[in-house]
């Protein structure tokens, strides 16, 4: 029987000498979507407050999940219930973090604008990673409800080089108000 620490020392010198030979940087990417492209793909869209946040194992022990309920104030395509629950790659368990780049992050007590599509497992998950999560803020001068959104033109114009050195899309203010009815016409197309 073959003395297990010497399989395992074995295994590590195999993976560094794999990393070494490949030293190029891998970075998930992460398709651009617009607001239209999100609603085209999305089977709910909602928005309202992010009420619970709960991380676990899946059943075989090797992700964790982080489950968002979300209480909506309103849906702007679909309905998922009087709370909707998205399941998010990643999260933290103990002392014992898994990390999915690209993926949203949720805050318990924000107000979020979503975009959620089902997946074939029946889990409900947001459309676009971080893209289908939008953090909704009260203007401060005017009081009303606004969301920061990458203008849909600058996205189809943007350079899809993978390079870093490209300038990043600056989000805009926009009216929530305003929002939904753009995203209620892509859903009348």
């Amino acid at each position: 029987m073959k003395n297990p620490r010497r399989v395992l020392s074995l295994v590590s010198a195999l993976t560094i000498i794999i990393l070494l030979m490949f030293p190029a940087e891998s970075k998930a990417q992460l398709k651009k979507m617009s607001a239209e492209q999100l609603t085209q793909e999305s089977t709910a869209i909602l928005y309202g407050k992010c009420s619970e946040i709960r991380c676990e194992w899946n059943a075989y022990k090797d992700i964790i999940l982080t489950h968002v309920t979300i209480v909506p104030e309103e849906y702007v395509k679909g309905n998922l219930g009087a709370e909707a629950v998205l399941t998010i790659p990643g999260g933290r368990v103990g002392d014992i973090v898994y990390e999915v780049s690209e993926m949203p992050v949720f805050i318990e007590g924000e107000e979020v604008f979503t975009f959620a599509w089902k997946h074939p497992s029946g889990k409900n998950l947001v459309t676009g990673g971080h893209q289908g999560k939008l953090k909704i803020e009260k203007d401060k001068q005017t009081g009303k409800r606004t969301v920061q959104v990458k203008d849909s033109a600058e996205l189809e114009d943007a350079p899809e080089t993978g390079k870093d050195d490209k300038k990043p899309i600056k989000p805009k203010k926009v009216l929530l108000d305003d929002f939904i009815n753009e995203v209620k016409g892509f859903t009348n197309k």
